[in-house]
């Protein structure tokens, strides 16, 4: 039986640890752990002279190293960029402590005040950095058992949000993420809203920074409101009842439709039930968003090595999709045109299934870089069979939703579904 094992940095984490939990504990508040964050070792709760908590509370990032180096009346540190991401987005007051085992002393920093103050008063360059960044912690900050320590960590918690609102003229999540594309996928009964984001590398190695992403994006994406139909009416529309983010680090990962990242915002009336994500890696309670992690944010090289296939395979796998899509799409639009439309709706009935069944089929299928766009296309064809299928089920919109909705983008899908063949045969 293999023997636990207590290396040097984890001595260090843990004298650390004693060392600021001792600190605030003695002022009679409290210091939680939280173990499984990656960017947040803990956080501080405030409480009242009379031992009531204050509701406040400020996240903690704890390092440790066995000597400080000192430069000025500062202590230097060597920050990772992916710290310095997510408290550039998070909404609650973040503070960095230095802990040296040596001197047994520990100094603190409010980090997005010296992003506000140090880093971004030389511009936003900064923010282009992959791997760290010097900061100069004031040696005034020490971490102590005094009036001057607890005042200043007290006066944070309570100005530090309006604080941080006020610093952000502009909101700093904007310089990490670039809308690819929205698009309008709602039904007759529900307003559904869809968006692919790009986001900058460095937010991919860190889930906390990308779920602060995933409350911004959402929120943007909720206030654009997107409606397909503003050409024609010029128009806004009601507000949306779901949102889905699919979110990529590669520009790849977008061709291929492989997303590291989705999420699922539900209107939360008490109705809607989820749609995208019925199973979901993590819930952000507080803005009622579902997210699922995907791969394991496993690179995108070794996915496509292990999943791809030739394009000789790929397109054995496809054949019977490829004659099964055309085949309805031809005739849909013929039946559709009929003037009785009983056949139109019976064959839906009776085809619904398959509809179901090669929409999954399609779903697991990898396709070669040079066959993607005739993929996604198949894919979308699936996905509006699938809807079609589902909205006369639930007697979604007339006949005239019905065509503008489905039916009038047939003919396009099957003559690129044609040329794609030609191309790449």
């Amino acid at each position: 039986m293999a023997r636990s094992k207590l290396d040097e940095k984890q001595v260090y984490e843990y004298l650390s640890k004693v060392f600021l939990e001792k600190t605030i504990v003695s002022n009679r508040w409290k210091y939680r752990t939280q173990e499984k964050d990656n960017d947040i070792d803990g956080e501080i709760e405030i409480f009242s002279d009379e031992g009531e908590t204050t509701a406040k509370i400020i996240k903690v990032q704890l390092k440790a190293t066995n000597e400080l180096k000192y430069s000025d009346e500062a202590v230097i540190f060597d920050c990772p960029m992916k710290f310095l991401n997510f408290c550039d987005v998070c909404d609650i007051p973040v503070i960095l402590v230095i802990y040296g085992v040596e001197e047994k002393k520990a100094y603190w920093l409010w980090t997005q005040k010296y992003i506000f103050q140090a880093l971004d008063s030389d511009g936003v360059e900064w923010r282009k950095n992959t791997s760290t960044i010097r900061v100069k912690i004031p040696t005034a900050n020490e971490v102590k058992e005094n009036a001057r320590f607890y005042n200043m960590i007290e006066s944070i918690s309570k100005v530090g949000v309006n604080e941080l609102q006020q610093w952000r003229k502009q909101e700093t999540s904007e310089y990490y993420f670039t809308i690819l594309e929205e698009k309008d996928n709602s039904t007759g009964t529900k307003r559904r809203i869809s968006a692919k984001i790009y986001i900058e590398r460095s937010f991919a190695s860190s889930k906390d920074s990308l779920v602060e992403l995933v409350k911004k994006v959402n929120e943007k994406v909720k206030n654009n409101n997107y409606f397909r139909k503003v050409l024609d009416t010029g128009m806004d529309a009601s507000k949306p009842e779901y949102i889905w983010l699919y979110f990529y680090d590669d520009l790849i990962q977008y061709e291929f439709g492989l997303p590291m990242c989705k999420s699922e915002w539900i209107n939360n009336n008490g109705i809607n039930e989820p749609i995208l994500l019925k199973e979901f890696d993590q819930y952000i309670d507080s803005h009622n968003i579902r997210v699922k992690w995907e791969d394991d944010f496993r690179p995108l090289h070794d996915y496509l090595l292990l999943n791809s296939t030739s394009k000789t395979d790929y397109l054995k796998k496809i054949r019977g999709i490829v004659t099964f899509a055309k085949y309805e799409l031809d005739l849909l639009i013929k039946l559709f045109n009929n003037e009785g439309k009983g056949n139109f709706y019976n064959h839906i009935n009776a085809k619904r299934s398959d509809y179901r069944r090669y929409f999954l089929l399609m779903s697991n299928i990898l396709p070669p870089y040079e066959c993607r766009k005739l993929n996604r296309t198949l894919y979308d064809v699936l996905t509006d069979l699938d809807n079609l299928a589902i909205a006369i089920e639930q007697k979604q919109g007339n006949e005239y939703y019905l065509n503008s909705q489905y039916i009038k983008k047939f003919a396009l899908q099957l003559a690129i579904i044609e040329h794609e063949v030609e191309r790449i045969i």
